[in-house]
């Protein structure tokens, strides 16, 4: 592995990992009317209290977590969304309950209740995460698709995890695969109890890379160039270097001054 390969890597790690742990998310929950349908004899909305049981159990505690709810308490109504609990720590106990009081009424307003959760959890100035499960598709003349290229261009780094539960092929699963590329989110399909456990199990569990430590750096010497064809020096006033020496990660600093 060469110099300039091993500090590619170095900004990769540095740059693109859109892990859950240590930040804040919100997971956004599904109660429109389509939830009491059934799958494999169970209502949806009865799979998705246990799912996201399951789920609690395996959150990292250090993350704090937030709950929005739609469709849950009035029919036709498109602004029916709540922020049941506020992202401030985790509570296990308060989110399964809140959860689990959740009744499946109304509409389906997938890109509000995301912009919602976005803005809670102030994602113009903080890292966001949001977890959505939803059955259906967008049903109050919105775009989520759409909303998830506009969050991904103003936020620092927001992230939409998206859960189709018992979704056909069509506009809906499009939707929200969408809104997850878009944030450079998983998608993840669900079709029965067990799925959606395995989902939320994935998506909750999900951890970045351990951060480099720039410190680890400042044991090799200075004056030397890391590639000579990008002409990138540690130190402006060293001369050109012939060529930039192979090693391996198995390598020390202090081999890579023997090199040298």
């Amino acid at each position: 592995m060469s110099l300039r390969t091993l500090f590619s890597a170095l900004v990769f790690t540095l740059a693109g990992s859109h892990g859950i742990a240590g930040d804040q998310a919100i997971l956004v929950l599904d109660a429109s009317g389509s939830m009491w349908q059934q799958v494999q004899g169970r209502s949806k909305v009865e799979i998705a209290r246990e799912a996201v049981d399951g789920m609690l159990q395996r959150w990292n505690p250090d993350t704090a977590l937030g709950l929005i709810a739609y469709g849950h308490r009035r029919r036709g109504d498109c602004a029916d969304i709540e922020v049941l609990i506020e992202p401030g720590s985790f509570d296990r106990a308060q989110v399964s309950s809140s959860v689990r009081g959740l009744n499946a009424l109304g509409m389906t307003p997938i890109s509000d209740a995301v912009r919602r959760a976005a803005e809670v959890l102030r994602y113009t100035e903080h890292k966001a995460t949001v977890i959505l499960v939803s059955d259906g598709e967008e049903t109050c003349n919105a775009d989520p698709c759409a909303l998830g290229a506009e969050l991904e261009a103003q936020g620092i780094d927001f992230t939409a995890h998206v859960i189709g539960f018992d979704l056909p092929e069509g506009p809906a699963r499009q939707q929200l695969q969408c809104l997850a590329s878009k944030t450079g989110g998983q998608y993840l399909e669900a079709r029965d109890a067990d799925q959606l456990n395995d989902a939320l199990g994935r998506i909750s569990t999900a951890t970045p890379p351990p951060p480099a430590r720039a410190d680890e750096g400042s044991a090799w010497m200075e004056g030397y160039v890391l590639d000579p064809d990008f002409d990138f020096y540690l130190d402006d006033s060293a001369p050109p270097a012939a060529e930039a020496p192979e090693f391996t990660t198995a390598n020390t600093a202090r081999d890579c001054q023997q090199l040298c």
